[in-house]
């Protein structure tokens, strides 16, 4: 598989954004027999008539999202729009869209998607599926790998929630000249695909405050111990009496473990407190009997979490000379950017830094992160994270 990345900041001039990037691809890239475009954009591009114009002019179907901020080989990006086109013979891939996933059954929707991604009837299950969801869903992220996991169960999941400038009203999923704010678009792959995948958390924390999450539905945490979720967390000293749950407490997220397990640890953002029955929520499940602590984050944290992942992530494709890659992936938090803070391109630059010359980069920053925590015998967990980095090689 080949592939390039091609960036432009016009997002007044849809037309004009499309030549900008159209000529670019066709510049860079010998097209094969199979194509399939992933588009990441800021929130006030008209992504609708962008992605309708690329699959005209480059004869291609076109996937993606908005997003806080972008990455490309010259690191972090905002006002930006980054297209990356892969191209095969030995490769097939199919860019499908669910129906609303407000009303109705949304696992049925979702399940459906990804049946109606298989490009042959009764066909293997792809070597990778790339999922660009909604956010703002009156459920918890994890339905996304979940279901999944049950339609595709041995495919690992690339993607993210879709984001915008935290205004929480212009997130959107894009599939060649329509957009959503309610259903998932995939991109999934067969054929000649090894993808190798790196994902660090965060995980500097207070002194000795872990305790097991003793009630819990869904993303919903009502206890922790002994106490209300809203008591446990007073019991780090932290106020919890805020407007915005989910910006104050961006650099304080939680971390949950289970005993004797090889997965790594989930990563949970706040998202709102109750303070009528002590509760809080969060973008993804808390499952109950898990071990729970609450870290603190700061910019250091977050750049060394960057380094390892990418330092992992090229030394597994090290492991595998046999096969050539182009593109590194990127799917990083928007709570990262935010405890960054006036230096939100740190984690870009290091990133630039380190890409190697052969391989292009191409990123978005989302509210939630999928990714595989356990890949190992032909085994694969996909979870839903918050506050992590996670990059797939392909």
């Amino acid at each position: 598989m080949k592939s390039v990345v091609a960036s432009s900041y016009e997002l007044d001039d849809t037309a004009e954004a499309a030549r900008e990037l159209a000529a670019s691809v066709r510049e860079r890239l010998a097209f094969r027999k199979n194509s399939v475009g992933m588009l990441f954009c800021d929130a006030d591009t008209d992504g609708a008539a962008l992605t309708r114009e690329l699959k005209d002019s480059l004869g291609i179907e076109v996937a993606g999202m908005t997003t806080l901020a972008c990455l490309n080989e010259g690191g972090h990006q905002t006002a930006a729009i980054v297209l990356t086109v892969f191209t095969a013979d030995d490769c097939l891939f199919r860019a499908t869209v669910s129906d609303s996933l407000l009303q109705g059954d949304p696992e049925r929707k979702i399940a459906q998607a990804c049946a109606g991604s298989s490009p042959l009837a009764g066909s293997a299950a792809p070597g990778l599926l790339l999922a660009f969801c909604p956010s703002g869903m009156p459920f918890s992220g994890d339905i996304y790998p979940d279901i999944l996991a049950r339609a595709l169960p041995a495919t690992p999941i690339l993607g993210g929630a879709a984001s915008d400038d935290y205004d929480y009203q212009r997130a959107r999923v894009f599939l060649s000249g329509r957009e959503y704010k309610d259903a998932a678009a995939f991109i999934g792959i067969w054929g000649n695909v090894r993808p190798a995948f790196a994902l660090r958390h965060v995980t500097s924390r207070f002194a000795e405050r872990i305790r097991r999450v003793t009630r819990a539905e869904g993303n919903i945490v009502h206890s922790v111990g002994d106490e209300t979720f809203i008591s446990y967390l007073e019991g780090f000293g932290l106020k919890t009496d805020v407007s915005d749950p989910l910006l104050a407490f961006t650099s304080y997220p939680m971390m949950l473990t289970r005993e004797k397990s090889e997965e790594v640890p989930l990563m949970r953002h706040i998202a709102g407190l109750n303070h009528a029955d002590g509760s809080g929520s969060f973008f993804g499940d808390v499952p109950e009997g898990t071990l729970a602590n609450i870290c603190l984050i700061n910019k250091n944290d977050i750049l060394t979490a960057c380094r390892e992942s990418m330092s992992s992530l090229l030394e597994e494709a090290k492991e595998r000379p046999d096969y050539a890659y182009s593109t590194v992936l990127c799917i990083s938090c928007c709570g990262r950017a935010v405890i960054l803070g006036s230096d939100a391109g740190a984690e870009g630059r290091v990133l630039k830094e380190m890409l190697p010359p052969e391989l292009s980069l191409s990123g978005a920053y989302c509210l939630g992160e999928i990714c595989p925590t356990f890949w190992k015998g032909g085994k694969i967990s996909n979870r839903f994270h918050n506050c992590s980095i996670a990059f797939c090689m392909l």
